[in-house]
């Protein structure tokens, strides 16, 4: 009777230390480690893709300006160095392909001043439908004797650009190669303002006249642009095709060459 129970008691026992095992193992669940590493590359792969997308930038412009006469640079009526334009606005180039950079197009809207200070102590007047350079009674000060126009522009252009980017994995980022970067286009501007400042000395007082009007004017300019340089660096040229002033009997038309800063 005693080994029964001493059989029965270990029995028991070895049942009661399986179960305290079985309880104390807690549930593994189960991961599919397939999936869970397609994600992973599908994800990384997806990020480090190089894409090219629509970039804004402001643009400045800053050169020297001039008019041609009949199409002729040489023997101007105005100081080359004394006659000088500004333009700013804002671009965008958005590229032909998101896999190709090479090819885009680059447009915006600009604002420009071109300033022409005439030579032989001259100014302008109006006569008529005229408007020509005659020489004033009193001695003008170079530097701050010039006629001004002031327009809003539309460029657009055809731009090449052989920058890339790359991805760099060690520092997870995409880095930029600067490339030559050219354009060719032209732009449509209309005139906003016009006017004339004229400056001499006399009897020690500083005398500053600031005339305001129509001068026969042209209200549209168009013209011929081209650019040259790196991303941010360029050369630029611009060149009108339609004359200043309406009627007068001599084309004068627009000519520009400069530095062009995109940041």
């Amino acid at each position: 009777m005693k080994k029964i129970l001493a059989l029965l008691t270990i029995a028991l026992l070895g049942n009661f230390a399986t179960a305290q095992t079985n309880d104390s193992i807690p549930e593994v669940e189960e991961i599919d480690i397939q999936e869970t590493v397609y994600k992973y590359i599908g994800r990384t792969v997806k990020d480090t893709v190089v894409s090219y997308h629509t970039r804004t930038n402001v643009m400045l412009r800053a050169g020297i300006v001039n008019l041609a006469s009949d199409n002729q640079f040489t023997n101007s009526e105005f100081g080359y160095m004394r006659s000088s334009g500004f333009e700013w606005g804002v671009t965008q180039r958005r590229p032909f392909s998101k896999k190709d950079n090479l090819l885009g197009i680059k447009y915006g809207i600009t604002f420009s001043y071109n300033s022409v200070a005439a030579t032989d102590n001259r100014v302008f007047q109006v006569n008529g439908n005229q408007t020509e350079l005659v020489t004033y009674d009193k001695e003008l000060r170079k530097a701050h004797s010039y006629f001004r126009n002031s327009y809003i522009n539309i460029p657009i252009a055809l731009d090449f650009d052989f920058s890339t980017k790359e991805y760099n994995h060690a520092n997870r980022k995409f880095i930029w190669k600067d490339g030559v970067n050219f354009g060719l286009g032209g732009y449509v501007a209309y005139n906003i303002n016009s006017k004339q400042f004229i400056s001499y000395k006399e009897d020690g007082f500083t005398n500053t006249i600031k005339q305001h009007g129509n001068w026969n004017v042209n209200d549209f300019d168009y013209g011929l642009m081209a650019y040259v340089g790196t991303k941010n660096f360029k050369i630029y040229g611009k060149y009108g095709l339609a004359p200043v002033f309406k009627n007068n009997t001599i084309d004068q038309k627009y000519w520009s060459l400069g530095l062009q800063i995109e940041l």
